[in-house]
C-alpha cells in the first residue's frame, strides 16, 4: 500500500474521531481553571471562502468546548458575519486581516462569495501576500499550533517560529488520497492512458473507488490550475502535505 494514501488514510480516521466526537457540556472557566497546562492555543487561518471558514469555526467551537483558546484569523467584513456562530467568545477570539490589492481584483472582495470563479486565483494572491502581516500576529500571539489550508507558505513560516502546524483539509481525505495516488503515478511517468479512471492507481487503498472518464479529466484539469502567485492547485495540497503534515502532527 503506498505510504502517502495510508498516510492520509490514517489522518482521516484520527481527526473524523475529534471532530464527531460527542462531548459532554462542561464548564469551560472551570476547565481552564482546573487544567491550565493542558489548555493549547490554536490559530486558525483558513481559505477566504465561506464553505471552508464555517468548517473551520464548527472545529474551533469542538475545540473550544474542551477549554482550548482559539485565535481565528478573516478577513475584516467577514467577522459580522460569523460572530453568532462563536459559542465560546471567551475563549475564540476573531482577529481580522486587511485583504491586500491585487491588481484585477475587486477592492471590496473579501471571499469567494464576491468574486467570479476566474478571479478566484487573484484573491488566494491575496492571500499570499498578507504572510508578513500574519508572521508579527503570531509573534505577538505565540500559540501553540496553527492550522491552515491552501496558504502553503505556513509551514516554512511557523517552523522558523518555532511553531507547530497542521494542515487542516475540509475537503475529504479519501479524496486527497486518490489525487495523491493519481499525482504519483504521473511523477513516475505513466502517461495518461495508462492511469485508467475505471481502476484505482497503484497504491490506492480502495480499489472499489472509481471515476468515470469526465471525472477523471476534471481532476487532471484541476490539478494542473494554476492557483494563485504561479502556484498550481495540487501544489498548494502537495506541498502542504509533504512539508507540514508528516513531520509536524
Amino acid at each position: 500500500m503506498d505510504n502517502a494514501a495510508m498516510g492520509l488514510m490514517t489522518l482521516a480516521s484520527n481527526w473524523e474521531a475529534i471532530v464527531k466526537e460527542e462531548i459532554k457540556p462542561v464548564d469551560i472557566s472551570e476547565t481552564a481553571m482546573d487544567t491550565p497546562h493542558l489548555q493549547m492555543h490554536i490559530a486558525m487561518y483558513p481559505w477566504f471562502a465561506m464553505g471552508h471558514i464555517s468548517p473551520y469555526l464548527h472545529l474551533a467551537n469542538k475545540l473550544a468546548r474542551r477549554g482550548h483558546k482559539i485565535s481565528f484569523f478573516m478577513p475584516k467584513r467577514t467577522k459580522a458575519k460569523l460572530e453568532h456562530f462563536n459559542q465560546y467568545p471567551q475563549l475564540i477570539t476573531f482577529i481580522t486581516i486587511t485583504i491586500p490589492r491585487v491588481d484585477g481584483l475587486p477592492p471590496e472582495a473579501e471571499t469567494t462569495s464576491e468574486v467570479p470563479s476566474s478571479l478566484r486565483p487573484l484573491l488566494m494572491t491575496a492571500m499570499d501576500r498578507t504572510e508578513k502581516d500574519f508572521e508579527l500576529l503570531l509573534l505577538e500571539l505565540k500559540p501553540n499550533i496553527v492550522f491552515f489550508d491552501f496558504a502553503s507558505w505556513i509551514p516554512n513560516l511557523t517552523r522558523s517560529l518555532g511553531i507547530k502546524s497542521v494542515q487542516y483539509m475540509i475537503l475529504s481525505l479519501i479524496s486527497t488520497a486518490y489525487v495523491e495516488s493519481v499525482a504519483q503515478c504521473q511523477e513516475k511517468n505513466l502517461v495518461r492512458d495508462e492511469l485508467n479512471p475505471m481502476h484505482a492507481p497503484d497504491g490506492f487503498p480502495d480499489s472499489s473507488i472509481k471515476l468515470h472518464a469526465h471525472e477523471f479529466q476534471a481532476l487532471t484539469s484541476i490539478m494542473k490550475l494554476e492557483f494563485g502567485s504561479g502556484v498550481r492547485f495540487y501544489d498548494r495540497r502537495h506541498v502542504v502535505y509533504v512539508v507540514s503534515v508528516i513531520p509536524n502532527v
